[in-house]
């Protein structure tokens, strides 16, 4: 047997877990150096750029660990996998919550994901937001309906952008509260 030290080295065992979402990024500014291998820096990335370049188990691990900023860029991406993997972080705050409800161009996934959990839907913001956004599907947003105060309920009944069924029913949640 040989010691530790002089042991061949497996591939399997030579993989590097994850970096924090700040050395991925770093990872992506070191290699922005000059074609010409001078040492100068290339012009500056933003966020954007840096992230476009990452690959998808990079882009997950961004989604779960990330910044506040990273999660909203990534709450967008094409791939269905971080959409939900943002949604369901474990950094993810009432009020970047709040402000995923409110967005209508996130997939359907993320509502369901966000209407699931039992400490987002304990915000009355965040319930407000799924039941306001007019691309979150009825049998979500129908019984998040008894939850809305009076005012809030008239807002739903005379907005337009929302499905006539949603607005039915707050204005009968309305009358029968009066």
């Amino acid at each position: 047997m040989q010691p530790e030290d002089e042991r061949p080295i497996d591939d399997s065992e030579s993989a590097l877990p994850l970096a924090d979402s700040a050395a991925v990024l770093e990872e992506t500014e070191d290699a922005s150096t000059s074609p010409a291998g001078l040492g100068e820096p290339a012009p500056r990335q933003t966020l954007v750029q840096r992230i476009s370049k990452l690959t998808v188990s990079q882009k997950l691990h961004l989604a779960t660990l990330g910044s506040r900023e990273e999660r909203l860029l990534l709450i967008r991406d094409q791939n269905k996998l971080i959409p939900r993997a943002v949604a369901s972080s474990p950094k993810a705050t009432e009020s970047e919550v709040e402000l995923y409800a409110s967005m209508t161009d996130v997939t359907e996934d993320v509502f369901r994901i966000i209407a699931k959990s039992q400490t987002f839907m304990k915000s009355y913001g965040v319930v407000r937001a799924l039941v306001r956004n007019p691309h979150v599907p009825l049998d979500i947003s129908l019984p998040l309906m008894i939850r809305l105060n009076a005012k809030d309920l008239k807002e739903v009944e005379v907005d337009k952008n929302l499905a006539t069924a949603l607005r039915n029913v707050a204005a009968k949640l309305r009358r029968r509260r009066q």
